[in-house]
């Protein structure tokens, strides 16, 4: 059941008619962690038993390290949901990765090493249900929140079937406050959330499926084919879409949310108009990168210590910033690409009043992007060779024989036109009240927009995968 699916739609329809029909707090949370769970059956049916496992592991953990008053036993039972939560997440998402590298290096070596005739199937969401729990256990332990008491209460916050699959990552600290008394949702809320929802539909399967399928499987499974130019607009169609289908996923999360009456916390803001790579994890995956700040680089030190730990430490958390995105090489060298710029970032300093002008602004804005589309070089490449070839493309050193589709440059510009309309809202506030008839017009331009072109894409989400 993919969100974006006729099948999740009708599930959508049954979920909020059921809740809100319902009255009283426990049938209304009842239902929903039902719902949940049912969801979570239908798109991973052999794994609910992780989630579960999960749940009644680190619900049990933290109401022991919340009743418990010697420090040792607090920490020991804070290891066991750590260990639980990572353990799980390494078996299933990492055992294959050093299987194969270990593989590798033995045959380097000499060795005779069978190829690997297994494989293990992701389960739905492990990578982020896995982070909410082991920030509840956490925050239980730093004394920030109190251990829930309502097995029940716990399980829905973990397993909210709109942002199960690929997040945003969210914290008990934000969610289990609105679980008191169960939510109505206001008119504001029901009116962004058709909104997000709609927009979220459009960036998904009118522009970033759309793209994928026209476009950019075509050049970076064959770069050599292409021409230069041709290559150089797979780059940017592919920050498009990558762009486009996360955010798209997480306006769908959040507009959902809303129409049961809960605020998820925002996951982008504006990314491609940062104007350095530390500007650009400020804007882009907020739950991701707020939540390493909060839970391995403050942890490790952060920037209290030495020159050298500090740089370090940027360069840990970026490291298993990019092993959590993928159990490969190239996931792993865009951990490292991304800590040596935040390194020399850091070394850099600032500008000092350069910073204000506008040519400087441009300046910096340029070297940022073309930082992040090298970056996103590495995670789409189907092969090292084919990786080089898209560089080599970029500088303008190959040649091929096709070109660009019409309706390419089309696509990439509304996927950044809408970082322009943010931008001017932004700046602007009374703009969104005032032209509130036009992004009713857009919801429904871009529900239209979706009906007419996305029947026979609908690719699945691409964040769901890590």
């Amino acid at each position: 059941m993919s969100v974006g699916s006729k099948v999740f739609f009708l599930f959508l329809i049954v979920v909020l008619l059921g809740y809100h029909l319902l009255r009283g707090r426990p049938a209304k949370y009842t239902f929903l962690l039902a719902a949940s769970w049912a969801f979570y059956a239908i798109c991973s049916p052999y794994y609910l038993w992780v989630l579960l496992l999960l749940t009644v592991v680190d619900f049990v953990v933290a109401k022991k390290i919340d009743a418990e008053t010697d420090e040792r036993r607090r920490k020991r039972w804070l290891v066991v949901s750590v260990v639980s939560n990572l353990g799980l997440l390494f078996a299933f998402k990492y055992t294959a990765f050093v299987w194969d590298s270990g593989s590798a290096l033995v045959t380097l070596f000499g060795g005779d090493v069978p190829p690997r005739a297994w494989d293990i199937l992701l389960p739905l969401g492990i990578s982020f249900h896995t982070f909410q729990g082991i920030s509840y256990t956490v925050d239980v332990y730093r004394r920030q929140i109190r251990a829930v008491t309502n097995l029940r209460d716990y399980a829905l916050f973990v397993a909210f079937f709109p942002q199960m699959a690929a997040g945003p990552i969210v914290r008990a600290v934000e969610f289990l406050p609105q679980m008191v008394t169960p939510p109505v949702p206001s008119a504001e809320q029901i009116r962004d959330g058709i909104f997000l929802f709609a927009r979220g539909l459009f960036k998904k399967l009118v522009i970033a499926d759309q793209l994928d399928q026209l476009f950019v499987s075509a050049v970076f499974n064959d770069p050599a084919a292409f021409s230069p130019v041709a290559c150089r607009w797979a780059v940017l169609a592919w920050a498009v879409q990558i762009y486009c289908d996360f955010s798209g996923y997480t306006d769908i999360a959040l507009g959902t949310a809303k129409w049961f009456g809960f605020e998820l916390p925002a996951n982008f803001h504006l990314p491609y108009l940062a104007t350095s790579i530390t500007d650009f994890w400020r804007r882009w995956h907020l739950s991701l990168s707020t939540w390493l700040r909060d839970y391995l680089y403050f942890p490790l030190g952060g920037s209290r210590g030495s020159t050298g730990r500090t740089y370090f430490n940027l360069m840990a958390i970026f490291v298993l910033c990019g092993l959590w995105h993928g159990a490969t090489w190239a996931w792993l060298v865009y951990g490292v690409y991304n800590g040596v710029l935040m390194s020399v970032h850091r070394a850099m300093g600032s500008p000092g009043r350069l910073r204000s002008s506008a040519a400087w602004r441009m300046l910096a804005w340029t070297a940022t992007f073309a930082q992040l589309l090298l970056g996103l070089i590495l995670i789409r490449m189907t092969t090292w060779a084919d990786g080089g070839t898209m560089l080599a493309a970029i500088c303008g050193v190959t040649d091929g024989v096709r070109g660009v589709p019409a309706v390419v440059p089309l696509l990439v510009l509304l996927g950044m036109a809408g970082h322009g309309w943010e931008l001017l809202c932004e700046r602007l506030p009374a703009l969104k009240a005032d032209w509130e008839p036009l992004r009713v017009a857009n919801a429904a331009v871009s529900l239209a927009a979706v009906v007419v072109f996305s029947p026979g894409v609908g690719k699945t989400f691409l964040y769901i995968q890590f």
